[in-house]
């Protein structure tokens, strides 16, 4: 009987597999379990493999003749937590087609657009069983906590995985289910915390307001020294940006991005210009520093009179390719520490891990490499034709602002390049309550993969 993958991803996304909270790692266990045995019945050797948290499925089916061409697939089967459980018009772990669309948690994010790589897949096998192409399927449980356990699993089997000859994945972004976007680059990402640390308790306001220095104070001083004209106002922060390529501005302006109605959905009332950049372009082109949380002093109700001890501000940096991520941090944390006044002191943490952005440029294209890699220029080849055979339109090639940093880790270790297909959208509400995916982009990412495994091995 053919695999029915509409049908199994429901299976999935019964599962609440957080992996996040710890109180679900057994439902993450089961999800992994259920997800391997499914593949192994398809004919896949398949190895779960255990790890400090969560499991990762590893799966190989190789040709029984030469392989022309060997592919890695990535995909991941965790998801984020539900919160607020109240936002949800239906259950997050009950799936419902409705409205043309697949409902639940991680429907968008990952298992629906992983489950049309491999529904598509075993379109292509069913039909082509001898089909001179070998595959290895890496799925891991770990994605939404940025992966800690796989870095080991890479290099413990960077032999076996550097044997590949690319890496497919659809955990990117389209623009509609008739404008796909291939993504050709992801922004690094590293963050950490600041404190400001004054008095050595907290003190009365009127006593000493005025001559003592209020680390909140101190705090907002530092921050707001830390942008300039909408970019970040450090020395040597931009110094090893990408280039940007015409190209990229090209394909960027035929992305469909209405800053008018983004305001709007977002409730603000403009959009920050960095540089000569339009927003659209410095999205995903450049680098960020943002912060992402901030506190001090009393924070219940009423009022309190008191200059606190210190306060603190967490800051998260998202890093384009060439950057170095160990250097801007440095470079940030010199910029806190010196621009911290007198009266105060600043202590940066380290990092919570750096995360590398990734980069590949596709073939005839300004920053190409020359000579392109053979069977990556005809996996690249092949996913053009493919997307606009099956959705209607040629691919848009962009880089993303979001962040995978275990690509660059892949990169670095194998050598291995990626090739994205983006099959959620801006309608799919990852992260979010009320998630979901479109049949028709599922629909047509089965297709279009089929179409895809039966181009590159021949």
């Amino acid at each position: 009987m053919p695999f029915n993958p509409l049908e199994f991803v429901q299976e999935l996304l019964k599962i609440p597999s957080i992996s996040a909270d710890a109180n679900y790692a057994g439902e993450v266990a089961r999800c992994a379990r259920v997800f391997s045995e499914k593949i192994a019945s398809l004919g896949f050797e398949t190895e779960l493999v255990k790890t400090s948290l969560h499991p990762i499925i590893w799966a190989e089916r190789n040709s029984k003749t030469p392989a022309k061409i060997r592919i890695l697939c990535y995909g991941h089967y965790d998801v984020q937590p539900i919160d607020p459980i109240e936002k949800w018009n239906k259950p997050p772990f009950e799936p419902a087609v409705e409205n043309g669309r697949l409902w639940g948690r991680g429907s968008a994010d990952n298992k629906g657009p992983f489950m049309c790589l491999f529904g598509g897949l075993m379109r292509f096998l069913e039909k082509n069983p001898e089909a001179p192409v070998d595959i290895a399927l890496m799925i891991e449980g770990e994605e939404e906590i940025s992966s800690p356990s796989m870095p080991e699993f890479i290099k413990s089997r960077k032999e076996k995985l550097s044997s590949y000859d690319a890496i497919l994945l659809s955990d990117t972004s389209s623009a509609s289910d008739s404008q796909i976007v291939i993504t050709t680059g992801l922004r690094g990402v590293l963050a950490f915390d600041v404190k400001f640390r004054g008095p050595n308790s907290d003190i009365h306001s009127g006593m000493f307001g005025g001559a003592v220095l209020n680390p909140i104070q101190a705090m907002a001083e530092v921050c707001a020294s830390l942008h300039k004209d909408g970019l970040v106002d450090i020395d040597g922060f931009y110094d090893e940006v990408l280039p940007i390529y015409d190209w990229e501005k090209r394909d960027i302006a035929r992305y469909p991005f209405n800053e008018e109605k983004i305001m709007e959905s977002l409730g603000v009332n403009s959009l920050i210009k960095q540089g000569d950049l339009k927003p659209s372009e410095a999205l995903r082109l450049l680098p960020a520093l943002e912060f992402t949380g901030i506190g001090g002093g009393y924070q219940g109700e009423g009022n309190k009179s008191v200059i606190p001890s210190e306060a603190f501000c967490k800051i998260s940096i998202r890093l384009v390719p060439d950057q170095n991520g160990r250097k801007i941090y440095e470079l940030v944390k010199k910029a806190i520490i010196e621009r911290c006044p007198k009266g105060v002191v600043a202590e940066v943490s380290e990092p919570d891990g750096i995360g590398d952005a990734y980069c590949v440029i596709p073939p005839n294209r300004e920053g190409a490499p020359n000579p392109y890699p053979e069977k990556l220029g005809k996996i690249f080849g092949a996913v053009e034709d493919c997307v606009k055979q099956n959705f209607g339109n040629p691919p848009i090639f962009l880089r993303e602002g979001a962040s995978i940093p275990l690509l660059s880790l892949l990169k670095k270790e194998t050598g291995l390049d990626s090739v994205m297909t983006g099959l959620f959208s801006p309608l799919d509400n990852l992260h979010a309550p009320n998630e979901s995916f479109s049949l028709t982009m599922m629909e047509r990412a089965l297709n279009y993969y089929e179409a895809l495994f039966e181009r590159i091995s021949k």
